[in-house]
């Protein structure tokens, strides 16, 4: 486990969780008024599938998923289901639990290579986390308009 204070010197803990645990939030956050299974991934429990999540006391503030791409001659990870509960929004709880995910990947899997596809108002986010545009606008149906962004670890 990792502690880490935010800017507003609020402490969260950061740590490797499973899909299980993190649902609820990421099913509330990005898939407002439906189901808790519309924000399960089909990757969810692939066993090179990575999930973190960032704790207030005892209280899940943030999750971020990372799918290991197939095929690619990188290692290469998608970054999917970055949520933050509604609350707890702009007190560094994205940039905590992303930073704490990062440092786990380039300790372990050296090198990688993240995409996401970011919602048009994540975008400033991934930009100040590292992250460059790499695509022109689009939809993903029934979520909205997104770009997809890349940063390698170095």
């Amino acid at each position: 486990m990792s502690l880490s204070k935010s800017e507003d010197q609020t402490s969260f803990s950061c740590r490797k969780v499973d899909a299980d645990e993190i649902l609820p939030l990421r099913a509330k956050e990005l898939r407002i008024g439906q189901p808790v299974d519309s924000a399960r991934f089909p990757e969810d429990y692939l066993p090179d599938t990575l999930h973190f999540g960032a704790y207030s006391d005892t209280e899940l503030v943030g999750c971020v998923t990372f799918i290991l791409s197939t095929n690619v001659p990188l290692r290469k990870w998608q970054l999917r289901g970055m949520a933050t509960r509604s609350g707890q929004r702009l007190q560094g709880v994205g940039r905590t639990l992303l930073q704490f995910a990062e440092s786990h990947l380039q300790q372990h899997y050296p090198g990688s290579q993240i995409w996401c596809n970011a919602r048009i108002g994540a975008i400033p986010f991934y930009r100040k986390m590292g992250f460059k545009v790499c695509s022109d606008p689009f939809e993903i149906k029934g979520i909205g308009m997104h770009h997809k962004m890349e940063k390698t670890l170095l």
